[in-house]
């Protein structure tokens, strides 16, 4: 049943009754930002004997069939015996309540029938009170803002219709009728306490009522002392029992050959952009039509409408969007976390790097998973590092090793009862597709069905030298392609590090299919004899004499978004050279850009200090309190005084007057940059 705060959002999905809180407690797992909307509404009353048993024949359960095997792997046998007997024993989860209003005529609510739209389980059916199941066949009227739609089935039942009536008043009373907590069809009373303008343009009242509602009532029908539908029951207030009934003339009065998909809603990337649009839409299609086709027209509806309110709110958004707009600051960072975050905006409209306190699961020998619940837009951001000495063999084409390893970091649990169970496979990714982002980036973006409720995890992940970086998020089935649009907007905003050993940099840079575009330039040669060559299109770079280095070292590419007149471009900005990632010896070489006139002080005076090489930039050998790290700091720069670049060289030893000279003179000898 809907919250009528948040009236009936076609791009929001129903949840099987009989699984919701299970379903809440995933989605709230890997993304807090997704709104979940949950069909329900229910009651009791007294009416005659006979005219309940009339009413309960010709009232149904709308169910759909679960899986008849789960694929999925968890860490221990499941409880099974801690579910309720009925849960445990149906074949079906109940949606909602349908009701007859004609010869093989049946209404509900459409959020309800939205179970069926891009379901794992298929087609949507209706249950009588014998256990028979008619599966749905033909939907015959449809409308996504009055929510509701008139359908027939397969070999329908015979049971005559309920009576309907058009004169409902202000406190007669009322009685509403359905599958209350999916548990069984119920009746209960109240009154008619209001009839209340539609939000939108005020072009029907809803009718209010005071009978109790509870989820799975969605779509009964709503009665007046004679057992007369008077409208059909969608939605309830928060935080009251005053309730919302759809008047039954809107669905008897409504054209019988189209449907029509509306809605207008605020649209926006929450945590992501400041800015909002009022999106509307509003589309006709003809009817009837077969499920399955009925289905696919909603969805190819719900995809359009969510791609235009993307590019409406790109069109509001304009000249603030990043890298325009207010991105000074972060163009002229270069930030050196290793764990990926995202551009945001910030509360003055400013574009900086949203930080990201995550947990870290470490996997056999020195591999580890990383991954952050408070990723903008409501995302779990992650990063998976693979051991050092793992064979690269099938590393990227493996969604069933890819999965099995992130669920190592990402808590994800079957409840049952009150116990979690954790997932510790989906097996293999039924949708695993390539995606380019608009800097040239190859990102792999896979779905898997948990099978056991109508849900999707997926993942948008960025192949890297050592494993991924990427984003994560469990789904209605209904909005899964709309989240793949939404995870292909956010992507461009990922801002991450590249790192790896040699060996491993070798193998990535020779996967042409998944390397970004920026690193196409990028030659890394590793002869024997313990030296890199490395070149960049901005830089080259060699560490003879400079360091030792073997297997085990660790290069960093440091990635930024670097603005080339009006066009920004994402390319390497930093490089980190360590030769055992135990040790605190390293060479870095950063680039940093002229900072704009507006910029703190602080930072252009630390630009002045570069540009004349003074201060810590002199080239003099400089050391912690504890004497146990030591380094020189210089700087280089190519035809031009900008950018800059900042090289650090440090040791854990201290360095003799001798070492100092020779690193000075190798420094400028081994590094030449090229812009």
């Amino acid at each position: 049943m809907h919250d009528q705060h948040d009236p009936c959002a076609p791009a929001r999905a129903t949840i099987p009754t009989g699984s919701r809180h299970l379903a809440r407690q995933i989605a709230g797992l890997l993304c807090p930002g997704l709104l979940i909307l949950y069909g329900a509404c229910a009651s009791a009353a007294q009416l005659s004997p006979e005219l309940q048993k009339q009413v309960r024949a010709a009232t149904f359960e709308v169910v759909i069939r679960k899986p008849e095997k789960d694929n999925v792997t968890y860490e221990k046998p499941l409880p099974l015996e801690l579910m309720p007997y009925a849960e445990r024993n149906d074949r079906y989860w109940p949606l909602g309540t349908a009701f007859a209003i004609g010869p093989n005529s049946f209404v509900t609510a459409a959020h309800v029938m939205a179970a069926g739209v891009a379901s794992q389980f298929g087609t949507p059916g209706i249950r009588a009170a014998d256990g028979r199941v008619y599966g749905v066949e033909r939907v015959l009227k449809y409308h996504s803002n009055e929510d509701f739609v008139v359908f027939s089935v397969a070999n329908p039942p015979r049971v005559a219709a309920l009576p309907t009536s058009g004169t409902a008043a202000i406190d007669d009373p009322v009685f509403a009728v359905g599958n209350a907590l999916g548990e069984g069809v119920v009746i209960r009373d109240g009154l008619l306490t209001s009839l209340t303008p539609e939000a939108q343009d005020g072009r029907w009242k809803w009718l209010r009522f005071s009978a109790a509602a509870s989820p799975g009532n969605s779509g009964g029908p709503l009665l007046d002392a004679h057992g007369r539908v008077i409208g059909v029951v969608r939605a309830k207030s928060a935080n009251e029992n005053l309730n919302y009934a759809l008047p039954i003339e809107r669905v008897l009065n409504a054209p019988v050959q189209s449907g029509t998909f509306q809605v207008r809603d605020s649209f926006g990337v929450p945590r992501l952009l400041q800015a909002t649009v009022v999106s509307e839409f509003e589309e006709s299609f003809p009817l009837p039509q077969p499920f399955a086709q009925f289905s696919a027209r909603v969805h190819e509806l719900m995809l359009k409408y969510f791609k235009l309110s993307q590019d409406r709110l790109r069109a509001a958004s304009g000249a603030q969007l990043f890298p325009r707009g207010n991105s000074a600051t972060l163009l002229a960072t270069l930030y050196d976390s290793t764990d990926p975050t995202l551009v945001s905006q910030q509360q003055d409209g400013s574009w900086d790097v949203r930080s990201c306190e995550g947990e870290t699961a470490h996997l056999s020998g020195d591999g580890e998973v990383w991954h952050c619940k408070e990723g903008g837009a409501g995302l779990t951001l992650f990063r998976i590092s693979y051991p050092t000495g793992a064979p690269d063999t099938h590393r990227y084409s493996d969604s069933q090793e890819f999965i099995e390893l992130l669920l190592k970091g990402i808590m994800l649990p079957r409840v049952i009862g009150t116990q979690p169970v954790r997932i510790t496979s989906l097996g293999s990714a039924p949708e695993d597709t390539l995606v380019h982002d608009h800097y040239g980036r190859t990102w792999q973006l896979r779905a898997w069905p948990l099978g056991f409720v109508e849900l999707y995890l997926m993942s948008l992940a960025l192949p890297t030298p050592d494993g991924y970086v990427g984003m994560a998020c469990v789904v209605p089935s209904a909005l899964k392609d709309l989240q793949a649009e939404q995870l292909k907007f956010v992507a461009d905003y990922l801002y991450l590090t590249y790192r790896g050993t040699l060996p491993q940099w070798q193998a990535f840079l020779a996967r042409r299919e998944l390397r970004p575009a920026a690193l196409a330039p990028l030659k890394l040669e590793y002869p024997p004899g313990g030296r890199l060559h490395l070149e960049t299109a901005r830089l080259q770079f060699d560490s003879t004499g400079l360091l030792e280095l073997d297997d085990k070292s660790l290069l960093d590419l440091q990635m930024h978004y670097i603005l080339d007149g009006e066009r920004a471009s994402w390319d390497a900005a930093g490089v980190m050279l360590r030769p055992d990632p135990l040790r605190k010896a390293y060479l870095g070489l950063y680039r940093q850009a002229r900072p704009a006139a507006e910029a703190s002080r602080e930072r252009r005076e630390r630009w002045q200090r570069m540009s004349d090489r003074s201060g810590e930039f002199a080239g003099a050998l400089q050391h912690d309190d504890s004497l146990t790290e030591f380094w020189i700091r210089t700087v280089a720069h190519g035809a031009s005084a900008a950018p800059l670049y900042e090289v650090v060289y440090a040791s854990e030893q201290a360095l003799s007057a001798r070492e100092l000279a020779q690193i000075r003179a190798r420094l400028p000898a081994n590094l030449k940059v090229l812009e």
